[in-house]
């Protein structure tokens, strides 16, 4: 590696791809699935397993600190997502993770929030992810520990006793084993989208299969797909119905768009 890639990762900018987003709520959902996340705070070496699996990944330095200072980002964006989503006027796809909104209601909201353009009427990328990762966090009102907050050096046996009940109580909570379950399943069904290998052959013949829709824009919506793994990997997922509305709400997206 470069010594300007290096300066460049070990900076305040450091830059988070989508692929390095996704590992993120990859791993850290499995940490959560293991336990690594008691209450509404992740474990030190959480942060430490990300930050090397994202640096062996893509040859960069990734360092804890900054998988914190993403995961602040991941909780403002949740927060904005759980605001529009009990807002007035605003619906909820809950198939196809989606906030739904009029043309009117949309125009009013970019005009007074542009950035808020990537949240309507567009699947929430990771959603489920994000929904144990953060949203627990944000739900209770309680954030994440900071890393920069966790004493790696308190081994005192005091502190080790209090933290040892704390566990007892949490896991002696009836609540605690329905959350587990609900982690469980949805780290499953992560852990399989990343696992299968995509079939392109299968997509195509599925997409152009869609009837309503000319060749073209089929096309089109198939091209998108193979650009974003994840994605059509869940649509492969859907049944025939829930494809075609998929379909339909890309052509929503992509040959209509409301001016701010």
């Amino acid at each position: 590696m470069s010594t300007i890639q290096n300066e460049k990762c070990k900076g305040k900018h450091f830059t988070w791809s989508k692929p390095m987003s996704h590992m993120l709520f990859e791993i850290l959902v499995e940490e959560a699935l293991k336990g690594n996340k008691p209450s509404s705070t992740f474990r030190a070496e959480s942060f430490v397993k990300v930050a090397t699996e994202i640096s062996q990944k893509f040859n960069i330095q990734c360092e804890p600190k900054h998988v914190d200072n993403h995961l602040k980002t991941v909780k403002k964006e949740w927060g904005i997502i759980t605001k529009l989503k009990n807002k007035s006027g605003f619906g909820w796809d809950d198939c196809l993770k989606m906030i739904t909104v009029s043309k009117d209601v949309y125009d009013e909201e970019v005009k007074a929030h542009p950035n808020h353009d990537k949240y309507l009427n567009k699947k929430l990328d990771m959603y489920e992810a994000m929904t144990i990762v953060v949203g627990k966090d944000m739900t209770t009102g309680n954030y994440a520990k900071s890393y920069a907050d966790v004493n790696l050096e308190e081994n005192t046996e005091d502190t080790q006793k209090r933290q040892h009940r704390k566990r007892n109580r949490m896991y002696e909570d009836d609540g605690v084993e329905k959350l587990s379950k609900q982690i469980g399943d949805v780290a499953l069904a992560i852990q399989s989208l990343s696992k299968n290998q995509l079939d392109v052959n299968a997509l195509y013949a599925e997409v152009m299969k869609i009837e309503g829709f000319d060749e073209i824009t089929l096309g089109e919506a198939f091209d998108h797909l193979v650009q974003n793994e994840m994605l059509a990997k869940a649509f492969m997922a859907k049944n025939a119905n829930l494809r075609k509305i998929w379909v339909q709400n890309f052509v929503n997206q992509h040959y209509y768009r409301p001016a701010c």
